[in-house]
């Protein structure tokens, strides 16, 4: 359990943390030169085998309130102290007003000094402070008068506290990824450079590999230190210190993240619920002001959303324009003060940590409403449940730090799927079996109204699709249907099994015979020869067959000799495309080509050649690319095709051109 102090200068935070662990938390000359406290201070208490308490010392001058929030921003437990001689002051008002709006609801008072005063002054302050804190997430919490120069107290407040750690629920560690938000950095000679803070979630052990965000550089887990002790493993909740290679003292400060590495994304829009506090100024649109976010202290606007102002003591959902970009999920809380970086406003917690994404307003309302803090599931459900709506699962496991195997059990819950390759959303089963199902209701409308049409193209019949269903997802509901064979592929275009193109002659039917023993027969392509025997006719009425339908799309000439169907020849560019999304902006090879469509070398480098032809390709050397456009490049180059003479058309193909 991570303790935090709070209250006003001089009010004996540092002292009552050293009567309890031992340990001076006033680390820097300064500090212990002025007697005060101006940055974070750290103690351990190991009171019986296997308990570790951690305590956070924070600064309570106005001046240092940024540096108390970077360490209380951590805590499980919040320690108030109050000095029974001075009683409440300026800052014993603020840090319970940030301990509130951070949710900081576990904590005890300390009244501290008691031996300088008379016993009806200790009962005046305690009746003073439990009037601070009525109505706040602490009221309630048990008083201790304590003196640490008599030792008066100090005993019954540690058994409290060693209670109150065996009584704390742990943080949850399993099913979400690890993260850090960095307090402190230095370097140790013999070891490099060392960053401490209090894991926020996850787990970690030595060897692991992290990412320093918002700035990207990656690092390696060189060792681990809790409470001052080498471990193989830390987990959420443990202060600890990770001895880091690949940074420099340079390269990180307080305000970093350190994060694994598929949740490092930077965001410099938030969106927030937002609560001013009762005696604070009204919050104006576009207000200049400092927002605390983990450990860091960025620099914002404000945007309102349908208001002006926002008035004291009420609250509403914001857009903080931050100056800088950070890492944040669904839930981090947040507090926000004012330009000048003097006085506490207000706080809240993170809903969208990419408000930047959320465009039409109707729809952000819609999204932001269906976002619950801590409850990824009923969130994913109300997710799928707003109209026109992606729930892109990258960004949704971001939003709540799930790990692989806890997003998805949580898809599971939902009866939900992820479709695409390269972009990919999160459907429910029930809206992909009605799209599978407006789509063949869509071909047989296509069927009755045009019966002397093979089909539709494949991004004509996409089209029928919602217009939040990316591309990448319409090609898969179209591939589900295909595999499901309720739906099959005819050249170029698409068709309900058993469509026949209307018309009673001997050609019509003879083609079809041609295109379905093409489909059935082992090997992708064939020459006009191997069908022809396969069909039981003569080679040139195979030949006469296929140009009378050149331009259909349905059969392409791939070599001088060798034929292959449309659909199989979208199908390799299809493939071609996701493996030049794998291999970077340098392309693919032949070899990688031919592993991906599964033939021979020779056939791969035959499509690979025609692809070049055709424009399908883009060159780098013998590495290439497959157009984003490929489906036009194919229903383009095959329309021209419709106007050769049977000469140009059976002409010897050579190298770049038809």
């Amino acid at each position: 359990m991570l303790i935090a102090t709070a209250g006003h200068i001089d009010h004996g935070k540092s002292t009552l943390v050293r009567a309890l662990t031992g340990v001076e938390t006033d680390r820097l000359p300064e500090e212990r030169k002025r007697g005060i406290s101006i940055d974070l201070g750290f103690a351990h208490w190991s009171p019986g085998k296997g308990e570790i308490l951690g305590f956070v010392d924070v600064p309570g001058h106005e001046r240092f309130v940024k540096n108390m929030l970077a360490g209380v921003v951590a805590a499980d437990f919040a320690m108030l102290v109050v000095a029974a001689d001075d009683g409440i002051m300026p800052q014993t008002v603020e840090h319970v007003q940030i301990l509130d709006l951070l949710g900081i609801g576990a904590g005890v008072v300390a009244l501290t000094k008691c031996d300088k005063v008379p016993a009806s002054r200790v009962q005046e302050i305690r009746r003073a402070v439990e009037a601070l804190l009525a109505g706040t997430a602490l009221a309630g919490s048990p008083f201790f008068a304590v003196s640490a120069a008599t030792g008066e107290g100090i005993a019954d407040l540690a058994a409290t506290l060693r209670e109150a750690a065996r009584q704390e629920p742990k943080r949850k560690a399993a099913g979400q990824n690890f993260r850090l938000a960095v307090d402190r950095v230095f370097s140790v000679p013999g070891s490099g450079t060392v960053v401490t803070g209090t894991a926020a979630a996850g787990e970690l052990a030595t060897g692991d590999r992290l990412v320093l965000s918002p700035g990207g550089q990656a690092v390696r887990v060189r060792s681990l230190q809790r409470a001052s002790h080498a471990v193989d493993r830390v987990v959420a909740g443990d202060r600890c210190a990770l001895n880091l290679s690949g940074i420099g003292t340079e390269d990180a400060g307080r305000g970093d993240w350190l994060v694994v590495p598929a949740m490092h994304a930077p965001t410099s829009h938030i969106a927030a619920r937002l609560k001013i506090l009762p005696d604070k100024p009204a919050l104006r649109h576009n207000a200049e002001i400092h927002v605390h976010l983990g450990t860091a202290d960025i620099g914002a606007r404000v945007l309102m959303r349908g208001q002006s102002a926002l008035a004291p003591g009420s609250e509403a959902m914001v857009v903080l324009a931050l100056a800088d970009e950070t890492s944040a999920c669904v839930g981090d809380r947040l507090i926000i003060r004012d330009h000048a970086g003097q006085h506490t406003l207000g706080g809240g917690h993170v809903v969208d940590p990419f408000a930047r994404r959320r465009q039409k307003k109707q729809l952000r309302d819609a999204v932001w409403a269906a976002i619950r803090p801590g409850r990824p599931l009923e969130t994913l459900n109300a997710l799928l449940a707003v109209e026109d709506h992606a729930v892109i699962p990258e960004i949704f496991e971001r939003m709540f730090n799930l790990d692989a195997a806890t997003a998805a059990e949580i898809y599971r819950q939902a009866d939900a799927r992820i479709l695409g390759r390269s972009r990919k959303q999160v459907l429910r089963d029930q809206d992909v079996t009605a799209m599978g199902q407006q789509l063949e209701d869509c071909l047989e409308t296509h069927h009755r109204d045009h019966p002397t049409e093979a089909g539709l193209p494949p991004r004509q019949l996409e089209a029928a699709l919602p217009g939040s269903i990316v591309g990448d997802v319409r090609q898969a509901i179209v591939r589900m249907l295909i595999d499901e064979r309720r739906i099959e592929t005819i050249g170029t275009m698409l068709r309900r099994p058993g469509h026949l193109v209307a018309g009673n002659d001997e050609a019509t039917h003879a083609w079809q015979k041609l295109l379905q023993v093409a489909h059935d027969r082992q090997g992708p392509a064939f020459t006009s020869g191997e069908i022809a025997e396969l069909m039981g006719i003569e080679e040139k009425d195979a030949i006469s067959l296929i140009m009378r339908r050149r331009g259909s799309g349905e059969v392409r000439r791939i070599t001088d000799d060798r034929f292959m169907l449309g659909a199989r020849l979208a199908a390799y560019a299809q493939l071609g495309l996701e493996l030049s999304a794998q291999s970077g902006p340098m392309g693919f090879s032949a070899a990688q080509y031919r592993d991906a469509i599964g033939t021979g070398r020779g056939l791969a480098i035959q499509i690979l050649e025609f692809f070049d032809r055709i424009g399908v390709t883009t060159r780098n050397g013998e590495l290439r690319l497959i157009r984003d456009e490929y489906e036009r490049i194919l229903r383009q180059t095959a329309n021209l095709e419709r106007g050769m003479s049977p000469q140009v058309y059976l002409q010897k193909t050579r190298k770049g051109r038809r």
